[in-house]
């Protein structure tokens, strides 16, 4: 039986030549199934190693709280934007980074309660602000990271309306948290959320408190 299971291969060439053919294919789709399994495994070290340095590039959507100006003045504000950029290090799951950024709200209405009140429509609060930050980086999934942290430092605040002012720079803190996605160890992203408040602003008997603003983040960052 072992001669003629033989002797009908060799009878039939196309059957043998039909199943090495069927074994390349296999070997082949194989091979291209580890190529990508390493490829995307090479892609979550990166991730879960980034390089150390980074920049990164920020855009913020802003909501500044409403403000009381010496107790005269009641502030409405508005939808703002801002953007910075800042530079750190990463410490294993922590991060310290250096920030430079600014912001500006409009101001709805700006009433002053003296000889039967004023309103101005166009008026603005701007905040340029310097701060020291430092996160705790977890991975959850993947390329994907929380992260959570406070920062302080200074904060120059400016609000003006025609010939009001008030011009300060004072002490600032904020808390962050939101998610990173690490696209490779070179570049990666974040979204999150930031609460930025300093101490009150006075200038010229003019004292402005509460100021507050809730900010909508998003960063880009090149490690190195």
């Amino acid at each position: 039986m072992v001669f003629t299971g033989f002797s009908s291969r060799l009878s039939n060439p196309g059957t043998e030549r039909g199943e090495f053919y069927q074994g390349e294919i296999m070997l082949k789709r194989l091979s291209a199934l580890t190529a990508i399994t390493c490829f995307l495994a090479t892609g979550t070290a990166f991730a879960a190693n980034p390089n150390p340095n980074y920049v990164k590039l920020i855009g913020k959507y802003t909501r500044m709280s409403d403000m009381d100006i010496t107790d005269r003045v009641q502030v409405d504000s508005d939808e703002g934007y801002g953007f910075g950029a800042a530079i750190g290090r990463h410490f294993g799951m922590f991060k310290l980074e250096a920030e430079v950024a600014t912001q500006e709200s409009d101001i709805n209405n700006f009433e002053v309660n003296e000889r039967g009140g004023r309103s101005f429509e166009a008026a603005d609060a701007r905040i340029d602000t310097l701060m020291l930050n430092a996160y705790v980086d977890v991975p959850v999934a993947g390329d994907f990271w929380v992260y959570g942290g406070g920062g302080f430092g200074g904060a120059a605040v400016t609000v003006s309306a025609r010939d009001y002012d008030a011009d300060e720079t004072v002490f600032a803190y904020k808390l962050m948290a939101g998610v990173s996605y690490y696209f490779s160890d070179q570049f990666g992203t974040e979204l999150g959320y930031e609460y930025l408040a300093t101490e009150d602003v006075s200038y010229n008997l003019i004292e402005v408190e509460d100021i507050s603003s809730s900010n909508v983040v998003l960063a880009l960052k090149y490690m190195f």
